[in-house]
């Protein structure tokens, strides 16, 4: 049986999640980049990423809520030895039973895609409506795939086991990649939409012989009355209203961006992504990691231990995510540049993605928070909470594009997103204290706020240099576009110099973290060291 997650196989853990996560967001970041050069912030991108919600959505609703109550049952089952020998007919029977409901619900989903569309996107014209519509009909399939993978990844993590789930992304972005540039040349954007599909299912088939090799072997098994399917089926339920309240902020972000001006919707995808390289390569590992020890500790009622867990990832995670934050702020207009700005990309789709960033890295923070935050009630088997929360986030978040967008167009529904999420992360930490007790929170607010202060330090000393670097690193791309041509030239100066202002900014900011005091270093360095020592 797998024991408890101490600091070194957390370090180790989550060097290997960070590892695959690393290459699967390299590969991300080039999809992205490789879907703005061939088709641009156009309107045919604005369908395919419109057309991609309803799929998504399902299975936000379905898969995710699988993964977070999926974990504690199953963890239920693996740490108490009286409930061991119901294991196998709880994963099977969660598997046939999620598969079927998905497989209803794409059936039922097929005839109504056009009204669906035109939900998602009153502002689209009648040509842009069918293009979307007959792209929603290809990618419904996909759904089941999405929830089969999430399965899998739940059932993987409750066994410990990270690197596969982690490693989804990879054969996902392979084949995304190649089908754009393909589809560009020969079939257009329907083209990505069939290549959708194949890569999502590449995302369930990649954990299938990880499965085998833990010893998880196919039964052909359907127990509807099982305890465990019985109470994940009671836990569900309010994760799906909770994350169908979430889903619905990225409907209300679309249905008001389609009335905006064209590429309002990609600036906002666009943006999206670029937040998820701080999201991706240093929070997600983070809490992939220690989610499941968070339901261990829950599921054996040690909570002394759940609360230093949780603790200590909340502070790490605002030492990691909060010089991002300012670093990505002061940056922007490079990283969008560097990212994305390339063939049918252009200098107006870059200002309108830079703007979107600028207030969606407002709220990266609290978004970090809120995913840990909701997690560990999850963990206690409590789904309750996160949805009624949730549903409060929600209002805020409709609320506040209907007023903001007016004033900030596209950067509007950014920013109600950011502060929604501070919305959300505040009462689920007003509640959890309600439940345990005490959490630490002087300490805590003294820390964040040492955190705070080193990253604004870091931030100005950033501003400084890259003003300062506007003159050189130009003369540089002048001369190296002599021997490289001016695009390869401006990549590559301009990735040098995101790379030198980010390690100036991170050498800065350990320095004031030591300075202040900050204790979390330490922490984050011991995982560091544990990391480094494995690898050796």
């Amino acid at each position: 049986m797998a024991g408890p997650l101490g600091k070194q196989t957390v370090a180790r853990a989550a060097s290997v999640v960070m590892a695959a996560t690393v290459l699967s967001k390299l590969l991300g970041f080039g999809r992205e980049a490789a879907l703005a050069a061939v088709f641009g912030a156009s309107r045919v991108t604005d369908a395919y990423l419109v057309a991609t919600v309803i799929p998504s959505l399902l299975f936000a609703i379905v898969g995710a809520a699988i993964t977070t109550v999926g974990i504690p049952v199953l963890s239920e089952y693996l740490y108490r030895e009286e409930k061991r020998l119901e294991l196998a007919s709880l994963v099977w029977s969660s598997f046939h039973a999620i598969a079927a409901l998905l497989l209803v619900i794409c059936f039922v989903a097929v005839p109504f895609a056009p009204w669906l569309v035109r939900l998602l996107a009153p502002g689209f014209g009648p040509d842009q409506a069918a293009l979307t519509a007959e792209l929603v009909r290809v990618m419904l399939p996909a759904t089941v795939f999405m929830g089969l993978s999430g399965w899998a990844q739940g059932v993987l993590n409750a066994h410990k086991h990270f690197l596969a789930p982690a490693a989804v992304g990879i054969p996902y972005n392979v084949i995304l990649i190649t089908a754009i540039f393909l589809s560009g040349s020969f079939w257009g954007i329907e083209g990505v939409a069939w290549a959708t599909v194949l890569a999502i299912a590449s995302q369930f088939f990649i954990q299938v012989p990880v499965l085998r090799g833990l010893g998880i072997r196919y039964r052909p098994v359907l127990d509807l009355r099982h305890p465990g399917l019985t109470k994940m089926a009671a836990l569900v339920l309010p994760v799906l209203v909770g994350v169908g309240a979430g889903q619905l902020n990225v409907i209300v972000d679309r249905i008001l961006a389609s009335g905006l001006a064209e590429g309002s919707i990609s600036a906002l995808n666009y943006a999206q992504k670029v937040l998820q390289i701080p999201q991706g390569l240093f929070a997600a590992p983070l809490i992939i990691v220690l989610y499941p020890s968070l339901a261990e500790r829950g599921a054996v009622g040690d909570l002394a231990g759940f609360k230093e867990r949780l603790a200590r990832g909340l502070g790490a995670l605002a030492f990691l995510a909060v010089p991002l934050l300012v670093g990505v702020i002061v940056l922007r207009h490079e990283l969008v540049a560097f990212l994305f700005q390339r063939g049918a990309f252009d200098a107006t789709d870059a200002r309108m993605t830079a703007v979107a960033l600028l207030f969606y890295t407002l709220g990266l923070l609290f978004l970090v928070w809120r995913d840990y935050l909701a997690r560990a009630f999850y963990a206690l088997q409590d789904t309750a909470m996160p949805m009624w929360t949730g549903l409060a986030s929600v209002a805020v978040n409709i609320g506040l594009n209907l007023v903001l967008v007016r004033y900030l167009a596209h950067g509007g529904l950014a920013l109600a997103t950011s502060i929604a999420a501070l919305v959300g992360c505040a009462l689920l930490l007003v509640f959890l204290r309600r439940r345990l007790g005490r959490l630490g929170g002087r300490y805590f607010l003294l820390e964040t706020a040492r955190v705070n202060v080193a990253a604004l330090v870091m931030g100005a000393v950033a501003w400084w240099l890259n003003v300062a670097a506007e003159l050189p690193f130009n003369r540089l791309a002048q001369y190296a576009a002599g021997f490289l041509g001016g695009g390869l030239a401006a990549f590559g100066t301009l990735g040098l110099r995101i790379s030198v202002l980010g390690c100036a900014g991170a050498l800065v900011y350990a320095g004031a973290c030591r300075l202040l005091g900050v204790r979390e270093i330490f922490y984050v360095l011991g995982l560091v060291r544990e990391r480094m020592r494995w690898l050796w």
